[in-house]
């Protein structure tokens, strides 16, 4: 029995969606911020609009001006009514797109991992960070120590506020930046 082209079309959709889900849930692709160049999760979950003011992105714990080497607690919190699921990815880079400084996870909810190329690590939620910590919030808390150049840092960051339901369809998707510079030499 032949399936015909539109039978291994829909044999190879149905075996590749649990896949996809799979993988947006257990772990992001890397570089989705949408610093310098980079695309963001809207790219999947494109069929509402980006920012959308139902739904709000902070980013807090950002130092004004950085000293070299200190670590800085920082916060991501993603909100929105009927959000269920939610996830997040940070960078901080020199102007240059260089990476800055040192992610480190404060619990099981968040990870550091490089990209490809292993020259920028990215902070996410992990798969076990993925749950909404209250109705309607995702709420996510690591640490950053500041790299020892004195040079400006960018921070990049996208957030999904998901309905849970394992598709792209349905979600938000929110962005922010937040910059530090390097504290001023005492003279």
């Amino acid at each position: 029995m032949s399936l015909g082209s539109a039978g291994v079309l829909a044999t190879a959709v149905t075996c590749a969606a649990p896949l996809v889900v799979f993988a947006s849930v257990t772990s992001l692709v890397p570089a989705r911020t949408g610093g310098f160049g980079e695309m963001t999760c809207h790219q999947c979950h494109s069929n509402n609009p980006l920012n959308d003011l139902a739904g709000r992105l902070a980013l807090t714990g950002v130092p004004d001006s950085y000293t070299p080497g200190q670590r800085y607690l920082i916060t991501v919190v993603v909100a929105r009514p009927q959000l269920v699921r939610a996830g997040f990815q940070l960078s901080a880079r020199f102007e240059s797109g260089d990476n800055a400084g040192t992610f480190h996870p404060s619990d099981d909810r968040v990870e550091a991992v490089p990209d490809d190329a292993g020259r920028i690590t990215y902070a996410q939620h992990s798969p076990t960070g993925a749950d909404a910590a209250a109705p309607g919030e995702g709420t996510w808390t690591l640490e950053w120590t500041a790299p020892p150049a004195t040079l400006q840092v960018v921070f990049h960051l996208a957030a999904n506020a998901a309905n849970g339901d394992g598709l792209s369809r349905g979600d938000f998707i929110y962005t922010a930046t937040a910059a530090s510079r390097p504290a001023a030499a005492p003279r």
